[in-house]
């Protein structure tokens, strides 16, 4: 468990893991915003933000996806999430509402620091810490010093927490802004076609959310 200060002789190559164009990437953000847009930070060094936001010292902006629906929701919805009597888990309407899931599609290749595995954990003088700690300060510090190493990467790539053998990944804004994506598609999390879709994505993770209220009519 590496919970030390990144190596100051470090003598290594992170490894390498390409995005290709046109690589589909889903993502969970408020309806607010495009799906494109990069969160510009920075966040505080050891309060809020996450895991691997830019500080003050590497103020950088940040773009949170995954490879997979089923990923994104998860890493978003089942952070506090707790098993019930029934052993489901039960969303929030306060969680989803004004909360969208899009796909957007990469316009170029994208070059990531993989921490897919032991060996490319490794590679940075990492084990399984970084990619699971809640201890988002020091997590921080060591995304700082990945980019020094690795000043071709435009952002990380790791297996999710929260959805065992899905795949996240952070893009850097300051290597690859969002020209570098376009948006395909939307699905409003707030609405009844939201939660259906929802529920059906992650009905096999007993995880469900309760359908909205229907609007009375009048008469």
């Amino acid at each position: 468990m590496p919970d030390l200060a990144p190596p100051p002789k470090y003598a290594d190559s992170p490894a390498r893991h390409e995005l290709p164009a046109d690589a589909e990437l889903w993502r969970v953000h408020s309806g607010e915003f495009d799906a494109t847009s990069f969160r510009p930070g920075p966040s505080d060094d050891h309060f809020g933000g996450g895991r691997f936001d830019g500080t003050e010292r590497d103020p950088y902006p940040v773009y949170y996806a995954a490879l997979q629906p089923p990923t994104a929701l998860m890493e978003y919805l089942a952070r506090d999430l707790r098993y019930r009597d029934n052993g489901g888990r039960l969303v929030s309407r306060g969680k989803v509402n004004g909360r969208r899931i899009s796909s957007v599609r990469t316009t170029r290749p994208l070059a990531l620091v993989s921490l897919l595995s032991g060996p490319d954990l490794a590679a940075v003088a990492q084990d399984g810490w970084l990619i699971q700690s809640d201890e988002y300060g020091k997590t921080r510090r060591w995304a700082s010093w990945i980019r020094e190493q690795a000043r071709w990467a435009d952002g990380l790539i790791w297996r999710s927490r929260r959805d065992i053998g899905g795949e996240a990944l952070v893009l850097f804004g300051d290597r690859c802004g969002p020209d570098a994506l376009e948006s395909a598609a939307s699905v409003e999390l707030g609405t009844l076609e939201g939660a259906h879709y929802l529920n059906d994505v992650l009905g096999a993770y007993r995880v469900q959310v309760s359908l909205p209220p229907r609007r009375k009519t009048q008469g």
